[in-house]
């Protein structure tokens, strides 16, 4: 991971988007999720593969051209509230993390005896 970066701006930033994506793969304590920053890329390709898809089935078949767009918007729709509902659950973590680090710091009150009388 030491090679010098290509000298163009664009070329080093995506040099450098690649050696960040790369250091949190390579994170092996897991204090840092990957998949918050991969999600936006992977949707992208899944809607090119379902573009592609749409339109191989408008091509080859001859009820392709009614079923294919809507195929194609279905798939939209339950690929973005999958990806709405990953990023959901990295977000729960991240808020939940603080509050299980409080409640480790923050010795339990000592339950009250059932055997005190009752002054």
């Amino acid at each position: 991971m030491n090679a010098e970066p290509p000298s163009s701006s664009a070329l080093s930033s995506l040099w450098q988007q690649i050696r960040a994506v790369l250091d949190l793969v390579l994170d092996l304590s897991f204090k840092r999720y990957v998949t918050p920053h991969l999600v936006r890329m992977l949707y992208v390709l899944s809607l090119l593969a379902a573009f592609m898809y749409a339109i191989s089935w408008l091509f080859y078949s001859w009820w392709g051209i009614i079923v294919a767009p809507a195929a194609f918007l279905l798939y939209l729709i339950v690929a973005r509230v999958t990806v709405e509902l990953i990023l959901a659950v990295f977000r729960i973590a991240e808020h939940l993390a603080p509050m299980a680090n409080d409640t480790v710091a923050k010795p339990a009150p000592k339950p009250a005896s059932f055997t005190d009388p009752v002054r």
